[in-house]
């Protein structure tokens, strides 16, 4: 039987990377075709076409198979760490946390042994500063990352009764 936090951390990692195949999937093979460049959503936010190649931000951007492999083997050894921590989650939010890093991980790894690259649709901008597109699993690796960091915060910033 599994513990609680590990039970959640894999079951949120199925659903994420199950919710990020399918928003890809949908967004590549309905919503439009392959050769859309922008659809303009709100002031401040479109979906755009990007295939990345490298990592965060495009970085070692390369359509060089050994890289995408490199890159492959990285991300599936840093999401095997991941999973070896979630082994011994402490409590919910850990396991909550792991899950989100995983599934989006794995999602993200999905995408570069199938199609050579990640493929990216969201894309906020202002005016005409645009962030880099990005995708829901590159989302829950944020999540994930974040309520970790949340819940290792040092002693100084929990919030404390005066006496």
């Amino acid at each position: 039987m599994l513990r609680k936090p590990v039970a959640l951390g894999l079951g949120v990692a199925l659903v994420t990377f199950l919710l990020d195949q399918a928003s890809k999937y949908l967004l590549r093979t309905f919503v439009v075709p392959q050769s859309w460049d922008v659809v303009y959503v709100l002031p401040v936010f479109n979906l755009n076409h990007a295939w990345n190649y490298g990592v965060s931000f495009s970085m070692f951007a390369h359509t060089d198979d050994s890289r995408r492999w490199a890159l492959i083997a990285m991300a599936g050894a840093l999401t095997a760490l991941v999973g070896w921590w979630l082994r011994s989650a402490p409590n919910k939010l850990s396991g909550l946390s792991y899950g989100f890093i995983m599934g989006g991980a794995v999602g993200n790894i999905c995408d570069r042994i199938v199609h050579g690259a990640v493929f990216d649709f969201l894309q906020f901008h202002l005016d005409r500063y645009y962030w880099p597109s990005f995708n829901l699993a590159d989302s829950a690796i944020f999540v994930g990352v974040a309520l970790l960091l949340w819940e290792n915060r040092p002693d100084f910033c929990r919030k404390r009764s005066i006496t």
